[in-house]
């Protein structure tokens, strides 16, 4: 393994994704969708907690008050302490399951949905609004990593599928999206966009699934940074730690057998560096 990535937890997990910085916690939070598990990994103790909840489980975000909002199964729910683990709180009317998802700069939980037919564009963006979910963006082939730029002014998604990142003007005010336009289209050499994160300079990182980079974009588009990650399979990127200058990595391993895990033995395991940048503070669940 590079010097420059720690492993932290290596349990093969099947999809990891949407890694969640938990500033009171000391820990990042993170999620293995196929196996619909929850993870807690203890930055101090080096624990990882695991929960097996009734439905799988794609992003998540938290409240002040430590409330979790979750995206799962086939619509939104709060994470409880019941014997289930779910509470339900709005469905959405699309999809075959729930994807990544985000708070914008507003506090609202927003998440996009996935089907199983590759190619659809029939997937969407949703935003909680009290118990409903409200659509956002339409048209998409597979949501994927969202996040803001350090003003709140522009929203970046992630659509999987075609490679492609786009940008939309955003009204933090009302959680709404103005004009869209492609950003940046990923080449095929380069993988297939993932996660994301946004730094305290306006530039975006990106998980690259199938070749293991790590991109850093300046805001108007232009490619500065490549990193290499120790597995080809990284699905998703959080700024944490205290000063929020680490960087968290989940992974993949679905579909491989033991030669490919030879080759690829930190397929699935959830991974730290230091990216030389700062990150920006998550912004909490409203709550609502």
């Amino acid at each position: 393994m590079s010097e420059d990535f720690e492993l932290l937890v290596n349990r093969q997990a099947l999809h990891g994704q949407s890694p969640l910085w938990m500033h009171a916690l000391n820990a990042v939070r993170w999620v293995d969708v196929l196996r619909r598990e929850v993870h807690t990994y203890h930055r101090n103790s080096g624990n990882d907690e695991v929960s097996v909840l009734p439905a799988a489980v794609a992003s998540l975000a938290a409240s002040r008050s430590g409330q979790v909002i979750v995206a799962a199964g086939h619509g939104f729910a709060r994470l409880s302490r019941s014997r289930n683990g779910l509470q339900a709180v709005a469905e959405v009317p699309r999809g075959d399951r729930m994807s990544e998802g985000a708070c914008d700069p507003a506090g609202r939980f927003l998440a996009g949905t996935v089907t199983h037919d590759h190619g659809d564009s029939r997937n969407a963006v949703y935003v909680l609004d009290s118990d409903r979910a409200r659509l956002l963006v339409d048209g998409l082939t597979e949501p994927g990593g969202m996040g803001w730029s350090p003003d709140g002014g522009t929203m970046y998604l992630v659509d999987s599928e075609p490679r492609v990142i786009r940008t939309y003007a955003y009204d933090a005010g009302r959680g709404q999206v103005g004009a869209g336009r492609r950003w940046v289209v990923c080449s095929e050499p380069e993988g297939i966009p993932r996660g994301i994160a946004v730094d305290r300079e306006g530039c975006v990182w990106v998980a690259l699934e199938g070749t293991g980079r790590i991109h850093r974009y300046r805001p108007n588009g232009d490619l500065e940074t490549v990193l290499w990650a120790p597995t080809t399979r990284i699905t998703g990127l959080a700024f944490g730690g205290r000063r929020l200058d680490e960087m968290y990595v989940t992974s993949a391993c679905a579909g491989f057998g033991e030669r490919a895990l030879r080759a690829d033995p930190y397929a699935g395991a959830l991974l730290r560096f230091r990216p030389g940048a700062v990150g920006l503070p998550d912004t909490p669940w409203d709550g609502r």
